[in-house]
């Protein structure tokens, strides 16, 4: 890595910004219900949840089938949610070309269509995510859903397909 004080400084905040950017594209993308955009973000990553295990899904296809299978999506709204990310907390290992990110999580859903739907807090929580420079650009290499709180999921997430209700 650059040894110029200067250029590193501005090496790390490249890389600061690039992987922010890459947490809120991934919350647009499970806002749109768009999992094809899902899975191609976490394409070299590992994949897990605090119920389910760590690292229990592996790649493209099997994530973005994962999220296909367990979320309720709703024609032209997508998963009806509002993704909200707070206290994003980045750790870049320059040297080593890996990073190492928290991401207070908050998900809010309205169902559309539905008589008096209340705009309610679904979930809350962090993820942890792990990144690495993959074909020069910051890539996922794991993903870890932590459950801080919750409500009821069953207008979010197909019922009997995960763990939380």
């Amino acid at each position: 890595m650059e040894s110029d004080p200067t250029l590193r400084r501005l090496a790390l905040l490249e890389a600061h910004r690039e992987i922010e950017q890459q947490i809120y594209r991934m919350g647009y993308a499970l806002e749109n219900g768009d999992f094809e955009q899902v899975g191609l973000l976490l394409q070299h990553a590992t994949f897990g949840a605090d119920r389910l295990g760590r690292k229990i899904l592996k790649g493209r296809d099997a994530i973005r089938d994962q999220y296909r299978t367990t979320n309720i999506t709703y024609p032209g709204h997508g998963r009806a949610t509002r993704e909200m990310y707070t206290n994003v907390l980045i750790e870049i290992d320059l040297d080593a070309g890996t990073a190492r990110s928290t991401t207070a999580y908050t998900v809010a859903q309205q169902i559309p269509g539905a008589p008096g739907a209340r705009f309610e807090l679904l979930v809350a929580g962090r993820y942890e995510d792990e990144w690495a420079r993959i074909e020069g650009r910051w890539g996922w290499t794991d993903r870890y859903i932590v459950v801080q709180f919750k409500n009821d999921l069953d207008a979010h997430m197909t019922p009997g397909s995960q763990p939380y209700n």
